[in-house]
This record gives C-alpha cells, sequence and structure tokens, in this order.
C-alpha cells in the first residue's frame, strides 16, 4: 500500500508519520528545485557573465576592427601614394625621356638642313666665283681687242695721214696747186680724225673707255692732232683723255 493510499484510509495508525514523511517528500523535492533553481540562476548568471564578457569582447573586436581599419586605410592610403608618386616618376622620366629623344631629332633635322644649306650656299658660291673669273676672262679679252683695235686704229689713222701728206706733196709737186694741196690734205686729216674718232668708238663699244689712259702722253697727243685739238702739246694726260673724247663725241655727231 502507497503513502497516499493510507493516508486516504480513515483511522489509520500511521497517518502523522506518513504525513511527515509527505512533508519531507515534499520539503527534499522542495530542496532539489532550490537546487535546481539556483543551479539555473548560477547557469543564468554565468552567461549573463559569458553574455558580458561576448559583449565586452564584440566591443573590444569592434574597436580592434575599427583601429585596424584605420590602419588599413592608412595603410591603403599610403600605398597608394607611394604608387602614384612612382607612376608621377615613371611618368616624369618616360616624359624626359621622350623630350630628349625629340630634341636629339629635331637637333639632327637642323644640323642635316643646315649642313644641305651650307653645301648649296658653297656650290652657289663656287659657281658664282666661276662666273666671276668667267667675267674677268671675258673682260680682260674684251680690253685686249679694244687694245687691238685702237692700235689697229691708230696705225691706220697714221697711215693715213702718212698717205694724205704724200699725196699732198706729190700734188703741190705735180700741179704746183696750193688749193688742191690744202684740200688733200684735208680731206686727209678728216680721214684721219674718222679713223681717231673710230678707234675711240671701237673702245666704248668694248666697254673699256680706261683704255685711253692706258696710253702715253705722247700718244695721246699725236692722237688729238687730226682732232684738231688746240694745246694738246700743254694739256696733262687727263686733260688730253676728256678731250679727246669729247672731240670723238662732237664728231660722231656732225
Amino acid at each position: 500500500m502507497t503513502i497516499a493510499v493510507a493516508d486516504k484510509l480513515p483511522g489509520a495508525p500511521d497517518s502523522v508519520g506518513i504525513k511527515l514523511k509527505r512533508a519531507e517528500t515534499a520539503v527534499a523535492r522542495a530542496k532539489e528545485a532550490e537546487r535546481q533553481a539556483l543551479a539555473e540562476a548560477q547557469t543564468a548568471s554565468e552567461r549573463a557573465d559569458a553574455a558580458k564578457s561576448v559583449s565586452e569582447d564584440g566591443k573590444r573586436r569592434v574597436r580592434e576592427a575599427t583601429r585596424e581599419g584605420k590602419q588599413e586605410v592608412e595603410r591603403r592610403t599610403q600605398e597608394a601614394r607611394e604608387r602614384f608618386n612612382r607612376l608621377i616618376d615613371q611618368e616624369r622620366e618616360k616624359a624626359k625621356q621622350e623630350v630628349a629623344e625629340r630634341i636629339e631629332r629635331i637637333t639632327a633635322e637642323v644640323d642635316a638642313e643646315s649642313e644641305g644649306a651650307r653645301a648649296e650656299a658653297e656650290r652657289v658660291a663656287e659657281h658664282a666665283q666661276a662666273l666671276i673669273e668667267d667675267a674677268h676672262r671675258q673682260m680682260a679679252e674684251a680690253r685686249a681687242l679694244a687694245a687691238e683695235a685702237t692700235a689697229a686704229a691708230q696705225e691706220a689713222a697714221e697711215q693715213a695721214y702718212a698717205h694724205a701728206r704724200a699725196v699732198a706733196d706729190k700734188a703741190e709737186a705735180q700741179t704746183g696747186s696750193a688749193d688742191r694741196v690744202v684740200k688733200d690734205a684735208r680731206r686727209a686729216e678728216s680721214a684721219l680724225a674718222d679713223e681717231a674718232a673710230g678707234a675711240v668708238r671701237a673702245e666704248q663699244e668694248q666697254q673699256v673707255p680706261a683704255r685711253l689712259n692706258e696710253r702715253t702722253k705722247a700718244e695721246l697727243v699725236e692722237l688729238a692732232q687730226p682732232l684738231q685739238i688746240q694745246g694738246a702739246s700743254r694739256m696733262t694726260k687727263d686733260q688730253l683723255v676728256r678731250a679727246i673724247q669729247s672731240a670723238s663725241r662732237a664728231r660722231q655727231r656732225s
């Protein structure tokens, strides 16, 4: 028979004992419940402590993550800055190299162009020098031809003058006519003057008017005679040259 059944029976002698037993059982159960409650409270406290620890650890981790994040940002920023500086240095060196190469190329082109211009200038100068030398040669030849023409004209004039004098002398001896002698002499002198003027003109056409200056004063006096230049023997050489040129131009105009 169980305690619960005995307790229901009226007049049972052990009802007090049963009650005590029941009370003890209840106390034991209460104690057990209390123990469990205390254990549960301890567990709750431990859990609370663990939660607090977890919270503090989480805050610490957040602080560490924040600090590490800042450090990471600074590190990456520094790395980016260093990469950017390296990139700037690389671009600067690259730009310097390209500029140096471009300057070197332009310098080479300028040197080549300058050398070509100098070569062309030298070629033109050589050609001009050759032309000048050829002009000098032609001028020398022209002067030589003018000198030859003057000499030939002078010789012709002298021959004409001698011939005229001979004709005059012969005419005077044969006819005794003074008028004819004078006329022939004047004609001969005119021819001689024409020859002299032709000599001067030959010099002018050869473009060497300075040839008269190369003659002696005696030659100029002799050349002035058929041109009827008064006082030729008393003139200076320069005066004779100007007088002969002037008389020749006047004779050509007439």
